[in-house]
């Protein structure tokens, strides 16, 4: 059976919804604690106001990766999607590094089950749609 263009693009976009699932959750969770509790953004490795940005950033970037390889990127705008993933995915593992050696053990594992995940959409950015 030949598959339409429509169900190949919802098949990309329902096998990477769990790949964004974590992002989603996990880092407004770390972004608000950072701001909410001045312990842990003394702990944050980028600081509080660096934390949040990165936390933010890695949110959108996370939203707008998956949107894209849910689309289907070709060429360029595919190294360019997978590569800032995987940078955000870096960022991400860094700051969650900090936490597992700090004192909030807990937020690091949130953290890196998240860079993770984008990792995982870096990677289906990079091998394009199938």
């Amino acid at each position: 059976m030949v598959e339409s263009p429509a169900s190949t693009a919802g098949g990309r976009w329902a096998a990477q919804l769990p790949w964004l699932l974590p992002p989603l959750a996990e880092l407004p969770v770390v972004a608000a604690l950072c701001s909410g509790l001045p312990q842990v953004g003394r702990e944050a490795v980028f600081g509080t106001p660096g934390s949040q940005g990165a936390l933010l950033i890695a949110f959108l970037a996370a939203v707008a990766g998956f949107a894209a390889v849910a689309r289907g990127v070709h060429g360029m705008a595919q190294a360019l999607v997978g590569g800032g993933l995987a940078v955000t995915a870096g960022v991400v593992g860094a700051l969650g590094a900090g936490f597992l050696v700090g004192t909030y053990p807990l937020l690091g594992v949130l953290t890196a089950h998240a860079a993770l995940s984008i990792a995982m959409l870096a990677r289906a950015a990079l091998r394009g749609p199938q």
